[in-house]
């Protein structure tokens, strides 16, 4: 992605491997990622990587978060040990 003037950059003497992280989030959260990395004047990437590394250091482990509820919806099925086999 191309640099935006007025943010920070990357160190190149420092530079460490970087992979890609992706997924979706709603709109709103987007808009206070971004407004907050444009507030610290940093990248998007920047500010999520650091405040990652900000919650590792507070609690000493990235923290769990509980299922959303479409996930709790959900009804485990039994299945039965034996199927009776018709002729």
């Amino acid at each position: 992605m191309a640099q935006i003037k007025g943010r920070a950059t990357r160190s190149k003497t420092k530079a460490t491997a970087t992979v890609l992280l992706q997924g979706r989030v709603p709109q709103e959260i987007r808009d206070q990622v971004t407004a907050a990395a444009e507030a610290s004047g940093v990248s998007m990437a920047y500010y999520l990587e650091q405040l990652v590394r900000d919650l590792v250091a507070e609690r000493g482990e990235m923290p769990l978060v509980e299922k959303p509820a479409y996930y709790r919806r959900q009804e485990e099925l039994t299945i039965p040990e034996e199927l009776p086999i018709s002729a």
